[in-house]
């Protein structure tokens, strides 16, 4: 890729990031802010997510609860999902189907929200590299690009972005990691961004809230690189 390509890119993208920075991110499910719950799974597909005396029931079809439990015992089991990431626990229902809750921090200075995930095969994959210059990657769930918009239970249609940042960088004020921007992946999934100098660090990371598609909650993606 040219530097002229990847300066246009990069302007286009920061714009993008500008234009939508008070849309956040709420593609899986998002159940919470600062808790740590436990899963349950029924045999017909629904989820039940509990912490302290707080419960939310997300059915295989439809709109979420809060309050209720399931209907039948829990048929879900331990799992474990090579290259998942930020998962607080993930389970399997005898169908094949895969189960998470995820936690991070999707806005900057904001609570740790947790996301409830529900897919089968591989999760979703994001890739990160710097040249010192540009940060650039790609994110994808099981080889579509992860781009446009996603969609909530409650039929809102929020865009993606992926969102960077940066450690021990000007932007973190001496707080370890700091938040760079929010950019919109191009249609093929990859973004590219110039490299500001108060966002030059030691390290850079990427997040992404997974993508959902009717039944499929895609599980949400981390990945951390280093400066060259």
């Amino acid at each position: 890729m040219t530097t002229s390509v990847r300066f246009g890119i990069a302007s286009a993208a920061v714009l993008a990031a500008l234009v939508g920075a008070a849309e956040l991110a709420r593609a899986s499910i998002w159940i919470a802010d600062d808790v740590k719950p436990a899963l349950r799974v029924d045999a017909s597909g629904t989820a039940e997510v509990r912490w302290r005396s707080d419960t939310v029931v997300v059915p295989a079809h439809g709109q979420l609860t809060h309050g209720g439990s399931l209907s039948g015992p829990d048929v879900s089991r331990r799992a474990s999902v090579p290259g998942l990431s930020l998962a607080l626990t993930v389970r399997r229902t005898p169908d094949g189907t895969l189960w998470a809750l995820q936690a991070w921090q999707v806005q900057a200075g904001g609570p740790v929200e947790v996301h409830l995930a529900r897919w089968r095969g591989s999760p979703t994959k994001l890739t990160l590299e710097s040249d010192g210059v540009h940060l650039q990657g790609r994110a994808t769930f099981q080889g579509k690009p992860v781009t446009g918009h996603t969609s909530t239970l409650e039929g809102k249609r929020p865009r993606i972005y992926v969102y960077l940042d940066c450690f021990d960088c000007p932007a973190a004020h001496g707080r370890g990691w700091g938040r760079m921007l929010g950019v919109a992946p191009r249609a093929d999934g990859s973004f590219v961004v110039r490299l500001r100098p108060a966002w030059t660090g030691t390290r850079y990371r990427a997040t992404v809230a997974g993508p959902n598609v009717g039944a499929t909650f895609a599980p949400d993606a981390r990945v951390i690189a280093p400066a060259p």
